[in-house]
């Protein structure tokens, strides 16, 4: 398992949105994938400063994602950094894929020095987040879907 930034690998982009476009982007109304493509481009740019995209390669396939954002949610614009767009392929689910991204970017924002890392999810997802030391706020909807939104203090 190698962790490294999309920003070494821009080429992983396109596999990337295909992966949100697939997952996520029927919660959006009028979505395409290249819109889902011309956002996470953005993100290739960054290893430090959010926006960023933080992924896992096995054996140089590229098998996780996951995203820093900057207020993610239009609804809460004081909740400013965010993790999410949490992404493993599903025949590596189960494996420690995930725990691995959301730890990396713990460890990603402590280093920057922000204090809250926030999260949004939906109910089968809970308990990853629980246990990596993030604590629910409270319940939200975001593009139709019920959420709740979670806090992970990264510093004290």
């Amino acid at each position: 398992m190698k962790i490294s930034y999309l920003a070494d690998n821009p080429k992983d982009a396109k596999l990337i949105a295909k992966w949100y476009f697939d997952e996520w982007g029927h919660t959006i109304p009028s979505i395409t994938e290249e819109m889902v493509l011309k956002k996470v481009s953005l993100k290739a740019k960054n290893r430090i400063d959010f926006p960023l995209i933080i992924t896992i390669h096995e054996n140089q396939d590229l098998v996780a994602a996951a995203e820093l954002k900057f207020r993610e949610h239009i609804d809460y614009p004081q909740y400013e950094h965010w993790v999410g767009g949490v992404y493993v392929v599903k025949n590596k689910r189960g494996k420690g894929y995930a725990k691995a991204l959301v730890s990396k970017a713990q460890e990603h924002v402590a280093a920057l020095k922000i204090e809250h890392l926030y999260l949004q999810c939906e109910d089968h997802n809970k308990g990853l987040y629980e246990k990596l030391g993030f604590k629910p706020i409270h319940a939200a909807v975001h593009n139709g879907v019920e959420t709740t939104i979670y806090v992970y203090k990264a510093t004290t």
